[in-house]
């Protein structure tokens, strides 16, 4: 027995663990060992499927989607070229999509990738939760991430964003089994784990960018723990994986290149950690997932909620700690010395905050390099699995269990608010199925369709199927805004480009124009042109898309 202690000694000097109170250990590991029944991970899978599922088939597509059947539907080779020249972002699920779609080029073919990484996360996620929660815990907080507005909306996307909380799902779980747990079963399956957590980290920078910021959040945890044998293991593996990213720099470079070289707004610290607090509000409490343009009453109710909320988890959380100070003060009487030590408060909670601040810190300095176009929600999805773990370890260590009878009804009620304000009228923005529907009704021969911006004209070749032309036919990703948002000259060379295309022959066209057109001065020029030039014959608003019948003067 004796010996054994020395030997742990020995190795907790080697660890430059001061004490073993000290150690991140899962607390009390004993009641947070549940069953692997697999039914638990695939009834949350379920339920996630047969809200997707029917959604994915009948959502229309909307232009980042369209970007992307564009990028990946000409075969391998081209979609390698498309991605790196006008996506402009890490190629993996571009290149993977490119041949998926070769099985079969429907739409919903195309979504179910998204499903399916979103399903294999549920998954992932559960066995991540049971090492740090017990079994209720672990289930509340799957359910929760399963029936997010936010993971059914990743899923329903044609882009990268599903995979992308896969592999921080992964990326996590990988992490703490191979770096983070130190107790004698884990140890024996650490090397197998850091060897996945390599692979995983290698698939997902070559996935996004963004997610080297995980990648950063682990060293930094594993120095804020002071586990700097660990530490200087994971920087040697991660040094190797910086390797294999070599043959993307020059691409990199390039497309950061661009992304900079446009006009950008004046910023602000203020405006950066609003973008931040949005985002994790979203995350956590969430209301509409994108802004609306006026506050609405729901979420101005969420505000107070969160303000109200704040100060009382902070009062229940100083009142813990004072409590458990008075026992370790009464235990210090009658030991005499006993070490003020981690007791109190739960190490999981400083590992997955310090894992989300770090992530959190790289947007905030994205959006000082790129703007806050780079700093959307869509952006920020590399923070949504450390946010979510991070507040409920918190919370978890705070309140009472008997809240949760509260706190689920709420959140049931929000995530129906917010899936109904982001498909209104069962539609993603544009609506170009019902567009393209209208204008086939409507149409006649040698009457052109003009749509600005030439981003959205990617849109309504896969919705329509009529005889005119769909202008611009090129150049659909040649263009940034060249000053303030709003103001008239934000997209002049643009504007100039679309009139261009405009056939001097057609008697009748059909304009499109996005809801960018209703902000301040945006489309003035485009504006001034059609009164100068057309009578307005037909006009019909859609969800964000605006259809015109305009016939020259």
């Amino acid at each position: 027995m004796n010996k054994r202690k020395g030997e742990k000694e020995k190795k907790r000097k080697r660890e430059n663990v001061p004490d073993e109170e000290f150690q991140p250990e899962t607390s009390n590991s004993e009641t947070k060992k549940i069953s692997s029944s697999p039914f638990l991970p695939f009834s949350f899978s379920l339920l996630h499927l047969l809200i997707t599922l029917p959604l994915a088939y009948f959502l229309n597509i909307w232009a980042d989607e369209a970007s992307t059947l564009y990028t990946t539907e000409n075969g391998l080779s081209q979609a390698f070229q498309n991605v790196l020249a006008d996506e402009k972002q890490a190629p993996l699920y571009f290149l993977f999509l490119s041949i998926w779609r070769e099985l079969n080029s429907s739409i919903f073919f195309a979504r179910l990738p998204s499903i399916i990484f979103s399903a294999l996360a549920i998954k992932f996620f559960f066995d991540l939760a049971r090492k740090f929660f017990d079994k209720k815990a672990a289930i509340f907080i799957t359910a929760f991430f399963a029936l997010h507005p936010f993971l059914i909306w990743a899923s329903l996307e044609i882009r990268v964003s599903s995979l992308i909380v896969l592999l921080s799902v992964l990326l996590l779980k990988f992490f703490t089994e191979g770096f983070w747990d130190s107790h004698a079963e884990a140890q024996r399956s650490q090397k197998r784990a850091q060897i996945f957590y390599v692979l995983t980290a290698i698939v997902a920078l070559y996935t996004n960018y963004y997610l080297g910021f995980l990648l950063v959040g682990g060293f930094i945890a594993l120095l804020v723990f002071r586990k700097f044998a660990k530490a200087r293991q994971y920087f040697l593996q991660m040094l190797f994986v910086g390797l294999t990213i070599l043959p993307l720099v020059w691409a990199i470079k390039q497309q950061f290149g661009v992304n900079t070289a446009g006009f950008q707004p004046d910023k602000s610290i203020v405006e950066g950690l609003q973008i931040l607090w949005n985002h994790f509000l979203r995350f956590v409490f969430p209301t509409e997932l994108f802004t609306p343009e006026e506050q609405t009453w729901i979420s101005f109710c969420r505000v107070w909620l969160v303000r109200v909320g704040i100060a009382a988890v902070a009062v229940l959380f100083a009142r813990q700690i004072y409590k458990l100070r008075q026992t370790l003060r009464a235990a210090q009487k009658d030991n005499g010395s006993i070490r003020f030590s981690t007791i109190y408060f739960d190490p999981n909670i400083l590992l997955f905050g310090v894992i989300a601040a770090t992530v959190g810190a790289f947007l905030f300095a994205a959006y000082f390099l790129l703007g806050a176009n780079y700093v959307e929600m869509r952006h920020a999805t590399v923070l949504f699995v450390p946010c979510i773990l991070f507040v409920f370890t918190f919370l978890i260590n705070v309140l009472p269990r008997s809240t949760w009878i509260f706190f689920a009804p709420v959140f049931a009620i929000l995530f129906s608010y917010s899936l109904f304000t982001l498909y209104p009228n069962a539609a993603k923005r544009g609506d170009w199925a019902r567009v393209g529907a209208f204008i086939e009704r409507r149409e006649k021969p040698h009457q052109p369709i003009i749509v600005f911006t030439a981003f959205d004209a990617l849109c309504l070749p896969y919705n329509y199927k009529g005889a005119n032309k769909i202008l611009p036919d090129e150049r659909f990703f040649d263009w940034e805004i060249e000053s303030e948002a709003g103001s008239a000259g934000a997209w002049r060379a643009q504007t100039a480009f679309i009139i261009s295309e405009v056939p001097a022959e057609a008697e009748e066209i059909w304009l499109l124009t996005n809801d960018k057109c209703a902000e301040k001065s945006s489309c003035e020029p485009l504006e001034n042109f059609v009164k100068a030039n057309y009578t307005i014959i037909e006009e019909k608003d859609f969800y964000k898309e605006k259809v015109r019948l305009l016939r020259k003067k």
